[in-house]
């Protein structure tokens, strides 16, 4: 699971069979048990945009967070953060890349 945290198509298949299978990992790792919340953070760590937190936001809403909503709260102020670093820096750090030929051009 780890490894699929590397890549933006791994963030999103990961995040994708934890939606489609949740029901099998809570029965796997009752919300009793610290891994529920290790796994919870796995799948939703990496995302890096406000809409990703409103999407994860929005598929535990109808859903008991016991055992892993302090996991979850961490997880969603780290996106957070990140999408907000992304916002104040990305034309910055885009520049770096394009001045060194990193990019092709500046987008």
């Amino acid at each position: 699971m780890v490894r699929l945290r590397t890549h933006p198509e791994g963030i999103r298949a990961l995040w994708t069979w934890a939606q489609l299978n949740w029901e099998t990992v809570v029965q796997k790792l009752p919300p009793g048990l610290s891994m529920l919340g290790s796994v919870v953070q796995i799948v939703t760590n990496s995302f890096t945009t406000i809409e990703s937190v409103s999407e994860i936001e929005k598929f535990y809403s109808d859903k008991s967070t016991k055992g892993f909503d302090q996991s979850l709260a961490q997880s969603l102020d780290s996106i957070r953060g990140k999408a907000k670093w992304v916002e104040r820096d990305a034309q910055e750090v885009r520049s770096w890349l394009f001045q060194r030929g990193f990019l092709n051009s500046k987008l």
